[in-house]
């Protein structure tokens, strides 16, 4: 039997770094922002651990296989699956694929095997598989903070967002580590601390950045914001003619996807 599921993608309407922490992790504030792009992730019974991907990046190295193996430990099991994952969230691109996929693997093996997922402590779950999975493990749009395992207050836009993905792949650990990184002392849900930190570790997205600058109104280049800490930036609910314009100028170089948020 072969059980299909969607691995929808998110936004970072903002995310603020605030510290620190003394177990190596960073302290943020953020609004994930779940939006109906998507993976299609299905899972067979196996005698091995397989992937099948349209994406080739991921055969080797991806979060699915990571979680599986970890839930086999945590729970004495030897589970093991065909997975097959149709790519369409880009990436490394800050839109939460990697994460989504785990979480999707996660929910499943806990329904496979009869376990209430609300078991299943988020923190445990973010510092084992990443800070980003418990929001799709909850399938929720909401505020979050700590290291992105404290989910807060349930918050959702219905709102278009223009997605406009570079083929740049960002190493999230880079940024973090970057000595560009500065932290706040307030909540601020106008800015991604990492756009300024990116443009200056990043000659590509520096010059997919300047790019965008050159071709864009004023008006609309000042409405786009970096989503997590990959390499998409986004406009919320695009007009007409800024749809138009971004097509024209920048269609033909990069991966355009326009999208809707989704309470769940």
């Amino acid at each position: 039997m072969e059980y299909k599921y969607r691995s929808y993608a998110k936004i970072n309407s903002y995310l603020n770094v605030m510290s620190k922490l003394n177990s190596g992790y960073h302290e943020i504030l953020t609004h994930f922002q779940i939006i109906d792009l998507y993976d299609e992730v299905s899972f067979k019974e196996s005698d091995d651990l397989l992937i099948n991907s349209n994406e080739k990046t991921i055969k080797d190295n991806n979060s699915i296989t990571k979680t599986i193996k970890w839930f086999n430990e945590k729970y004495g099991v030897n589970q093991k699956f065909e997975t097959k994952i149709k790519k369409s969230i880009p990436v490394g691109a800050g839109l939460g694929g990697g994460s989504s996929n785990a979480a999707i693997a996660l929910r499943f093996l806990a329904k496979f095997h009869n376990i209430q997922i609300k078991e299943i402590n988020n923190t445990e779950i973010a510092l084992a598989l990443g800070a980003d999975v418990p929001v799709f493990v909850h399938k929720k749009s909401c505020y979050a903070s700590g290291i992105g395992d404290i989910l807060g207050e349930s918050s959702f836009n219905l709102s278009e967002y223009l997605l406009i993905c570079p083929q740049i792949f960002i190493s999230t650990q880079k940024l973090y580590k970057s000595t560009y990184l500065k932290f706040q002392n307030i909540e601020n849900k106008e800015i991604n601390s990492f756009l300024s930190v990116l443009i200056k570790e990043n000659e590509e997205f520096k010059d997919f950045y300047g790019l965008l600058k050159s071709q864009l109104p004023n008006k609309t280049f000042e409405k786009l914001k970096l989503s997590g800490t990959g390499s998409t930036l986004f406009l919320q609910n695009p007009s007409e003619s800024e749809k138009e314009i971004i097509n024209e100028k920048i269609g033909k170089n990069f991966r355009i996807f326009l999208t809707k948020g989704l309470e769940y």
